[in-house]
């Protein structure tokens, strides 16, 4: 798929960074609202550049904004949500910056599976109570959708029953078995996204030209990875090394890095993960009560052992394992191998 997508070649492109405000990138400025720089402006593997320089954004706490002695904005405050250098991958990465570009859009458009790809990215209130084993605050917005995420999460403590959504919109969210969306699945974006949620990672060789669609680009990679939040940690399927040698992702605003080394899948995380090396979904296990164990990973327990890996949410610490006064929260044990 990277050999024939174009990310150098820099058309206007006008992107909503909120309701109500508009960036406007082409080969030659930015401009942000009556706001512009002059430059040349490229698309690299790592982010957007101006000048050579790395383009940062930033979430804006209050308008106006005084840079240099201009003022910015002038508006009502408004609170910018955007994608921008979430996942880097060998191959893909030009062609992500711009897929986050267009789904930067779609979300600030009221799209709401691109509320539901933000949520899994950046993190979301019910989610994080579910992984502190709480109880979901309701949902104000995409409720159908985002309901989903909450429900997978949830599955071992509450019945559910799946929304009534169209076959595309119930295919792209994993909600239709496969034999029934081999029919909806064609070399096109939105074909590119069921197909990775449904492990058919040979669409990564696809030959699909960049375009508004391609936003679609960023929903498949985590449509892949499928993470489900659950009590107690973040359940995520690696089977998207058996085509990509590694990923380096934000998920629910921390950082999973994987890799896969002659075939054995590695996975490292500042957030509890639970993983699995195929789409076996029997193998996830929801962390409902204090302990659980996933393969051979122990969370929330300490097992005194002469080797082994302990995780909290901030430490690691590898070696001998003593069980005294374990009292930390979010605790993982792996034996080492």
């Amino acid at each position: 798929m990277s050999e024939d997508l174009n990310a150098d070649n820099l058309a206007d492109i006008f992107i909503k960074i909120s309701p109500s405000k508009t960036l406007y990138i082409n080969s030659s400025k930015l401009q942000f609202g009556g706001s512009r720089i002059l430059g040349r402006v490229e698309i690299r593997e790592d982010g957007v550049y101006l000048n050579e320089k790395l383009v940062v954004f930033r979430r804006a706490l209050r308008c106006p904004v005084k840079v240099g002695g201009l003022y910015l904005c002038s508006d009502p405050p408004e609170i910018p949500r955007f994608f921008y250098r979430e996942v880097f991958t060998e191959g893909l990465n030009k062609a992500l910056r711009i897929s986050e570009l267009y789904a930067t859009d779609r979300l600030n458009s009221g799209d709401c599976l691109a509320e539901y790809l933000y949520a899994v990215i950046k993190g979301s209130r019910p989610l994080w109570d579910i992984y502190r084993r709480g109880e979901p605050i309701a949902l104000r917005r995409c409720r159908e959708t985002l309901g989903v995420l909450i429900a997978r999460g949830l599955r071992e403590r509450k019945l559910y029953t799946p929304p009534n959504l169209d076959k595309i919109s119930a295919a792209l969210l994993g909600l239709l078995k496969f034999r029934d969306v081999l029919e909806v699945i064609d070399q096109s974006w939105l074909g590119f996204a069921i197909a990775m949620r449904y492990g058919i990672y040979s669409a990564l060789k696809w030959r699909l030209s960049l375009s508004y669609e391609s936003w679609l680009l960023l929903f498949g990679i985590y449509a892949a990875l499928d993470p489900v939040v659950m009590p107690g940690g973040v359940a995520v399927d690696l089977g998207l090394l058996r085509a990509l040698p590694y990923i380096v992702a934000k998920v629910m605003g921390r950082w999973l890095v994987a890799f896969n080394v002659a075939g054995l899948y590695i996975a490292a995380g500042n957030i509890n993960m639970m993983v699995d090396g195929g789409r076996k979904r029997a193998k996830y296990a929801s962390c409902e009560g204090d302990r659980c164990v996933v393969g051979n990973l122990l969370f929330n327990q300490c097992v005194d052992m002469e080797c082994g890996i302990v995780r909290t949410s901030d430490f690691e610490f590898k070696g001998l394992v003593k069980c005294r006064n374990f009292g930390t929260t979010f605790i993982t044990v792996e034996p080492c191998k």
